[in-house]
């Protein structure tokens, strides 16, 4: 993750100068701004996932005190029910305006849920976008191999194993038309409500996420072939614990 220089920090910073300037261009923003869509993918390959009802058990409060990041993953891929359930109650649509469990600045959805599969199984290997709303893994690009993503994500080589890789991004373009350049404090505070979510619901269905901090972004947003303003945020490995 790029680290945020000083300088950057204090230009981002609100104080009672700024603040009728950054209010006034929320405000402009919110009386002239139309509903997002979220993103989708409808000309690539997609892999429909099935629909999950909430679940009761175990309590909030046990998976809370479970969660650990395994240093040891097994490499063999979730079970499609199980991945869908993974991904609907982590950054899914349970709302209307794309509302979900993932909060998000203005309401503006901006942060998108990319992964890649390293195991062949019933989803090929591949690089997936995770459609919110029509709740489907679209493939933007066909096979994936670990060695060659540990070189674009170096502390990938801190856990054996894994099957999946989670890649946060942000639509940097669409925040910074309502916050302008303090949008990127939003996104990355998005991207770690969004990693813990995928966290807990990974320990709550017997697997260990482990997020990662070091990546190359440009890589990976060529990889995905990501429009110019999107922001590669926070990485994570997936995999059941050994």
């Amino acid at each position: 993750m790029t680290i945020m220089t000083t300088a950057f920090y204090r230009q981002t910073e609100l104080d009672r100068t700024n603040w009728p300037e950054f209010r006034d261009q929320v405000q402009a923003f919110a009386a002239n701004s139309a509903v997002n869509s979220p993103r989708g993918y409808p000309s690539y390959p997609r892999w429909p996932l099935g629909r999950c009802r909430p679940r009761l058990w175990p309590a909030l409060e046990s998976t809370l005190v479970s969660r650990r990041c395994a240093p040891v993953l097994s490499t063999a891929l979730a079970p499609r029910l199980q991945l869908s359930r993974l991904l609907q109650f982590s950054h899914g649509i349970n709302g209307d305006q794309g509302r979900g469990p993932t909060p998000s600045a203005g309401g503006l959805q901006a942060l998108e849920l990319y992964l890649v599969n390293l195991t062949q199984g019933w989803l090929p290997r591949g690089l997936y976008h995770y459609g919110r709303g029509e709740h489907c893994l679209a493939q933007i690009a066909a096979g994936a191999e670990r060695d060659a993503w540990a070189t674009m994500v170096p502390s990938l080589n801190l856990v054996a194993g894994g099957s999946l890789v989670w890649v946060l991004v942000g639509d940097g373009a669409r925040v910074a038309e309502k916050y302008g350049e303090r949008g990127l404090r939003f996104l990355l505070l998005e991207a770690g409500h969004l990693m813990q979510n995928l966290c807990l619901m990974s320990q709550r269905l017997g697997f260990s996420t482990v997020p990662l901090g070091g990546f190359f972004e440009h890589d990976i947003a060529r990889a995905f072939l990501l429009p110019a303003d999107d922001l590669v945020l926070y990485l994570g490995v997936c995999g059941r614990p050994k």
